[in-house]
């Protein structure tokens, strides 16, 4: 056969090479097609392709091969779809997924038909794994959608009762408070002291209904930080205390923050209250601007004081030490902390006079500023 190198490169070549001559005589045949399917060149050699591979006789393959040799374009056949022209087959035995193209090629004056078979068992096993990690994607995605679908739908739940026990709760609290206040009239001493206890106790469940419906808020997504006025917005939570005294140095700022942000201060003046006393002062400074954009607010009481061993828990979440040791639910401070990190600012604690005789704590806040 002429062009014999130009056939003996095709050894190098990834797919089996069959060529025949116009008389469909077996004219080349690689290295590769020899060991895929167990016929040596030797073998097949001049012989006709039908001879070796009777399945061809008179089939849509054997009349599209007779095409080739009168100017048809190439023919492309997949064994999926249409058969293999040449069956080739695993060394497990098992026949491979292969592509085959029939195209012309003319050397000198003699036209043949080229056969190339390309192995495509590796792709095709990668597709269907492709395709079964996808499927099981899916699959877990489709469960995850249901799963925060039944999420939401619980939380909405959850949220419903929450409002109207708070709201039955409030109503029942207020008969409370209402009495507590008439036996506050009476000229017994015994009995104007446990209603003060009432009144007490009463104030500390607004504040736990208070602190569960912030809590319940701060579980959603936050509509974006804006700019807020902070004297306008501490004097708002100032409004929450009757008889609250406090005093503000400093320059008013704006500050970035959402409408949780008054939240934020009444559980720090609640704090305070719990700890200092109604009749004492809040100490509230605001300093100076910082090179970062930042400035700290510091709300400073004349309670007792903390512990070196405290600070550690202040803003833990309900935790039973803070229960023991402040006698409140350890709610409040941790709202500040959670409601500080949502605004991209920090909080931490103080002695509010170290050098001093008197005690005090003192709260420190840095805000990012408009």
């Amino acid at each position: 056969m002429a062009n014999d190198n130009f056939f003996k490169i095709t050894e190098l070549f990834p797919v089996g090479i069959c060529v025949i001559d116009s008389t469909n005589r077996i004219a080349f045949w690689n290295r590769l097609i020899s060991e895929w399917t167990g016929k040596t060149s030797d073998e097949v050699s001049g012989k006709i392709l039908c001879e070796v591979f009777p399945h061809l006789s008179g089939s849509s393959f054997e009349e599209r091969i007779k095409e080739i040799f009168t100017g048809a374009p190439p023919a492309i056949f997949s064994s999926q779809l249409h058969g293999a022209i040449i069956p080739t087959y695993l060394p497990s035995g098992e026949p491979r997924i292969q592509t085959t193209t029939v195209l012309p090629l003319r050397i000198e004056d003699e036209i043949y038909a080229v056969i190339v078979v390309e192995d495509c068992t590796e792709l095709k096993r990668e597709v269907t794994a492709y395709r079964r990690m996808k499927d099981s994607a899916i699959l877990a995605l489709n469960d995850k959608i249901n799963a925060e679908k039944e999420v939401v739908r619980a939380n909405e739940e959850s949220n419903l009762y929450l409002g109207i026990m708070s709201h039955d709760l409030k109503n029942t609290n207020a008969i409370i408070m209402s009495y507590a206040l008439k036996m506050a009239e009476f000229d017994n001493q015994e009995v104007v002291n446990y209603a003060k206890k009432i009144m007490m106790a009463s104030t500390g469940i607004n504040d736990i209904i208070r602190n569960v419906s912030v809590v319940r808020k701060m579980s959603h997504e936050s509509q974006g930080l804006r700019p807020f006025p902070l004297k306008m917005v501490i004097k708002d939570a100032a409004r929450n205390f009757e008889g609250l005294k406090y005093e503000i140095i400093g320059d008013d700022v704006r500050i970035f923050c959402d409408d949780l942000i008054s939240e934020l201060f009444v559980n720090i003046f609640s704090n305070c209250v719990n700890h200092a006393g109604i009749a004492s002062k809040i100490h509230i400074i605001i300093g100076d601007k910082n090179d970062k954009g930042y400035v700290r607010v510091s709300v400073a009481d004349e309670g007792p004081g903390i512990s070196e061993e405290r600070k550690a828990d202040i803003f833990a979440k309900f935790t039973k030490k803070v229960r023991e040791e402040s006698g409140d639910e350890g709610t409040g401070l941790y709202i500040v902390k959670v409601l500080m990190t949502r605004y991209n600012g920090n909080v931490s604690i103080e002695d509010a006079y170290p050098d001093a005789i008197r005690k005090g704590l003192k709260i420190c806040l840095d805000f990012k500023t408009a």
